[in-house]
């Protein structure tokens, strides 16, 4: 007998306690709108707000697992992130220093305050926070990762696990995922791979402003990016996991890019939908299903097609910045990147830019897809 079966059995078993099992909902009106079935994976019910719970969560049990709860967690690494480590913190009883920019909203300081964290206001931006909170590491401390860690990986993949439950072992046609810093897509496909649904292809999208994982697989080497441009903000990063990159060579990955603009629509027509609001992050994947783009992407999709939509959730999106969506971009051009092309969407098909006159009104989101 394997002596360390039990012990595996009850660290799963507080593990589950972290991050919560998610619906897998149907989604009636984008199945007819698409002629398949589409679902949303509703990662925005986590307790912390975002997926990143899964990861974050992972992380943080399998430092109290070595080290015990004397541990002081340490993060500046974005706001979704500190929020899921200042929860895990109070869920597993250690200490949090977290750190975030001095602008950031006063919702999201009482959340981590209420949690019991230390909280500390730093710089102008999230670049600023991380560095500062790296220098903050003391002996009992760690610092606790965005995207680029084997156990975050290991909790994403979870995601897969379920979804595997959910819908009886079949596989779906695609799996949408928003891409940032890569650990989510790295969990993804890792959890494919596990549940040997190897086959199984993932449409990774990121913004025209924030494509690091696009230019590092058309260049075939991890690409850091001059700068980032997007209001989605989690994707804001400006290179991607090196693993992501290698998984991508293993796995059936689809990089696919939009405009904000698609992003923030989708946010705006989910919430009038489900009556949920998520950050223009999760927006990205949305995108692909509210403009029927998916449908370019996977033309063989049939009526018994199953197409499952991670939504990411994430805090940092208001009701007044769902509203400004709606007054500044509501039903935008289509405007995706594909590998190094860039297409317009006219007339129910897509058109190479090469063919598209840029007096259009849409050459503002062309141009931003073109020099990114």
């Amino acid at each position: 007998m394997d002596d360390s079966s039990d012990d595996e059995n009850r660290s799963i078993d507080e593990f589950q306690s972290l991050h919560v099992g998610t619906p897998l909902l149907h989604s009636p009106n984008l199945s007819v709108k698409l002629n398949c079935n589409v679902f949303y994976k509703m990662e925005n019910i986590q307790p912390s707000g975002s997926v990143k719970m899964r990861g974050i969560g992972n992380f943080c049990y399998r430092t109290v697992q070595t080290r015990g709860t004397e541990v002081q967690f340490v993060c500046g690494s974005g706001m979704n992130t500190v929020l899921a480590v200042s929860y895990c913190s109070r869920q597993l009883e250690t200490e949090a220093l977290i750190v975030v920019p001095k602008g950031t909203d006063e919702r999201i300081c009482d959340l981590i305050r209420n949690d019991g964290s230390q909280l500390i206001l730093y710089g102008d931006d999230w670049n600023a926070s991380e560095s500062h909170a790296r220098k903050l590491v003391r002996r009992n401390g760690i610092y606790v990762p965005s995207s680029d860690h084997s156990h975050l990986w290991q909790g994403y993949s979870t995601i897969i696990h379920e979804i595997k439950t959910q819908l009886h072992d079949t596989p779906p046609a695609a799996i949408i995922c928003p891409v940032g810093g890569g650990g989510l897509l790295n969990g993804v496909i890792m959890g494919l791979q596990e549940v040997e649904w190897k086959e199984v292809p993932v449409i990774a999208v990121e913004t025209h402003g924030s494509n690091s994982f696009q230019s590092s697989v058309v260049a075939g080497k991890v690409v850091s990016l001059p700068k980032t441009s997007t209001i989605a903000s989690s994707l804001a990063v400006k290179s991607v996991s090196s693993k992501s990159l290698e998984l991508s060579l293993a796995h059936p990955v689809v990089p696919f890019a939009v405009s904000d603009a698609m992003a923030a629509d989708a946010v705006r027509l989910f919430a009038e939908n489900n009556r949920m609001i998520v950050e223009p992050a999760a927006g990205t994947g949305l995108s692909l299903c509210y403009t029927q783009i998916i449908r370019d992407i996977m033309p063989s999709l049939t009526p018994t097609s199953d197409v499952v939509v991670l939504v990411t959730g994430g805090s940092d999106i208001t009701l007044n910045d769902l509203d400004e969506y709606r007054k500044k971009y509501t039903s935008p051009p289509v405007v995706v990147k594909s590998g190094s092309e860039v297409f317009l969407k006219m007339d129910n098909s897509l058109t190479n830019v090469r063919d598209v006159n840029m007096d259009d009104p849409s050459s503002n989101d062309v141009q931003m897809a073109l020099n990114t």
